[in-house]
């Protein structure tokens, strides 16, 4: 197995569990990759190339190929599925992480966080200018409701938040947490 991206290190144990070799590579070339890329059975990324009918064509041993992050647009994925290739990806993997990292930002704008700590830095208090809002009771829209946008939900829902959400897809739904939603039911209540 070939991991051509920077990875947290785990996953070199993780795989060798498997029982395969891993030649972990994150300093490859686009040119240094073509040329060994027949050797491999299997190829984890994460967004350094695009893995498209080229480089599938080269793979000629490719089993498989792992992304190492949501989203499957830098590998053709059905022309791997032409070829016998199996893609996964990494869709779950960081879902608390951004929706943590979204109610962050949300505290921080509803409670001047950023403006605040400015101005104490240069010895300015103005209270009364940088008061807070609570998220409680606030509607909250949420577009794409994949698993970020469900986790996301989970948490509003924790701080007292009415949650819309919209999907073109339709996914997701059926939970406690959210309600489903159009567009302009979203911008006209959020």
């Amino acid at each position: 197995v070939l991991i051509v991206d920077e990875m947290h290190l785990s996953i070199i144990e993780m795989i060798e569990n498997l029982g395969l070799k891993v030649d972990y590579l994150p300093a490859i070339t686009q040119e240094e990759f073509l040329d060994i890329i027949p050797n491999y059975d299997g190829l984890i990324i994460r967004s350094k190339f695009k893995i498209k009918e080229l480089e599938i064509n080269l793979a000629e041993n490719l089993k498989f190929i792992g992304r190492a992050g949501a989203g499957l647009d830098l590998i053709d994925v059905k022309y791997c599925k032409m070829k016998g290739i199996a893609v996964f990806a990494a869709n779950e993997g960081n879902r608390i992480a951004v929706a943590e990292h979204i109610i962050g930002m949300l505290l921080t704008l509803f409670n001047n966080i950023n403006v605040a700590n400015n101005e104490v830095k240069n010895s300015i208090w103005n209270r009364e200018e940088n008061r807070g809002e609570e998220l409680y009771g606030k509607t909250v829209g949420i577009i794409g409701y994949g698993n970020n946008g469900q986790a996301t939900a989970e948490r509003l829902v924790a701080f007292g938040c009415k949650v819309l959400a919209y999907d073109k897809y339709k996914y997701g739904f059926g939970n406690q947490f959210v309600e489903e939603s159009t567009m302009d039911k979203i911008f006209n209540e959020a």
